[in-house]
């Protein structure tokens, strides 16, 4: 039985759009109970339009494409997308959860975990430490102080979780490339009033610069109240060129569900990355081998407009870092 869910994903013109593709076709081959869950692909800040491929291959996946210019402040920042895409989708869907899947994922077996019980609201992976604090001598601690402060929290309320891939003990820190949740709470609204508010303070790590805001998805959680579970490894799994040689586990590979393989599905790392799934999912190797590294694939007019944007938002993302407290 198909769970009561919508998965939100955010799209736009280039390279998102094959991971995009590809994301929800993996849904729909090895997702199980969920491979027919309505699946909202979001679009929520100017740019090139998606080329006629991508739009054809939503239609045949079942994919609803919203396209909408927010009002953000914060434009420059794409992962603000996810904040907006969620809260747009929030208000128009009626399913009983929303759960957000980042483009680049891929889903090898039935996500079973991402189902939330009567008495779970919200469900993540905190699967590395990254630029989370262990505790008072931690580097990130007093950045993590200070935005608790913003996000209207004491740093003590943030409980304690273990990562999955160092068994690290940290503040809670989730990663937000795979979470659900039950949508009558309006978390997203709330996650992106939040998100913003913390932009709006100006301020900045001393040790990782202008955070990427993934923090406040836990601190939002806490601030909400809301009933938790941590998802597993299997369901959030990472891979990347940078970490492959030191973190990369061929049978903690084979046990995921969820795959999170960051830019390990471009040149020139594709060979390794293709091995890796044949050797532990090999249907999914063979049906990647057909499909080809990750691509750019838009028109030469739409990759122009889409270079001169990227370089608007770095000015702009670093006149707002000249404006930030460092921490």
């Amino acid at each position: 039985m198909t769970p009561d869910i919508t998965f939100v994903c955010c799209v736009e013109s280039g390279w998102l759009e094959t991971q995009t593709v590809r994301m929800v076709e993996s849904l729909r081959r090895w997702g199980g109970a969920f491979a027919d869950a309505p699946v909202v692909a979001v679009t929520p800040r100017f740019g090139p339009p998606l080329s006629g491929k991508t739009l054809r291959a939503f239609d045949r996946l079942g994919v609803e494409y919203l396209r909408f210019r927010a009002p953000n402040p914060y434009a420059w920042k794409s992962f603000l997308n996810k904040h907006y895409a969620m809260a747009a989708v929030e208000e128009r869907c009626t399913t009983e959860f929303l759960g957000w899947l980042d483009s680049d994922l891929l889903i090898l077996g039935e996500p079973d975990q991402l189902r939330l019980s009567d008495d779970e609201d919200f469900a993540a992976c905190a699967p590395d430490k990254n630029i989370g604090t262990s505790g008072p001598d931690d580097p990130f601690e007093p950045y993590w102080r200070e935005a608790c402060k913003v996000a209207g929290l004491e740093l003590s309320d943030l409980p304690w979780v273990v990562t999955e891939r160092e068994g690290i003990k940290i503040r809670l820190y989730w990663n937000s490339g795979v979470f659900v949740y039950r949508r009558a709470t309006g978390f997203s609204k709330v996650h992106l009033d939040t998100t913003l508010k913390l932009l709006d303070a100006h301020i900045a790590s001393a040790k990782a610069g202008v955070y990427f805001t993934q923090h406040t998805l836990g601190m939002t959680m806490v601030k909400m109240g809301l009933r938790w579970r941590s998802l597993p490894h299997s369901h959030n799994y990472g891979m990347g060129t940078k970490t492959h040689a030191q973190w990369y586990d061929p049978e903690k590979l084979r046990q995921a569900k969820i795959l999170h393989y960051h830019d390990a599905m471009w040149m020139p790392f594709w060979d390794t990355f293709l091995q890796c799934l044949n050797d532990t999912h090999p249907d999914v190797g063979t049906w990647l081998a057909a499909q080809g590294p990750l691509v750019n694939s838009a028109p030469p007019q739409w990759k122009l407009l889409s270079r001169g944007l990227n370089r608007l938002r770095q000015q702009k993302a670093a006149e707002y870092q000249k404006l930030c407290t460092v921490i």
